[in-house]
């Protein structure tokens, strides 16, 4: 499958169903395992941590990375332009249906948002 971004997504879906603790999979991005918030107003976010690497001799890298207390930041995403697609991880259940969202943006302003259901 390769690697995709997260997307929590605040604002209503167009089938009208919960986005509360969703966190929808997208490769509409760089797929660096980074996270993206559509808020409540339409706004497009990425959220950020600082890192720093941690010498650990125990662990398989011989270190890892560990977030920077108070460094979170959510950077407006002003200038994006285009459609996202995204998606929970799991398919629907019900008659074997994979439901993928689209959010059109422009100029970083969510403009439009739809689904599409695909029988597998």
């Amino acid at each position: 499958m390769g690697m995709f971004d997260y997307l929590k997504c605040e604002t209503k879906l167009p089938d009208n169903s919960s986005t509360k603790n969703r966190l929808f999979q997208t490769k509409g991005f760089d797929n660096t395992m980074s996270t993206y918030v559509i808020t409540a107003k339409g706004q497009l976010y990425e959220e950020s941590w600082k890192y720093r690497w941690v010498d650990d001799d125990n662990h398989f890298l011989k270190g890892y990375l560990e977030k920077i207390p108070d460094s979170f930041t959510m950077r407006h995403l002003t200038d994006f332009h285009g459609d996202i697609i995204f998606y929970d991880s799991k398919p629907m259940k019900e008659d074997r249906v994979w439901r993928d969202y689209y959010a059109r943006f422009t100029d970083g302003r969510l403009s439009r948002m739809w689904y599409e259901d695909k029988q597998y």
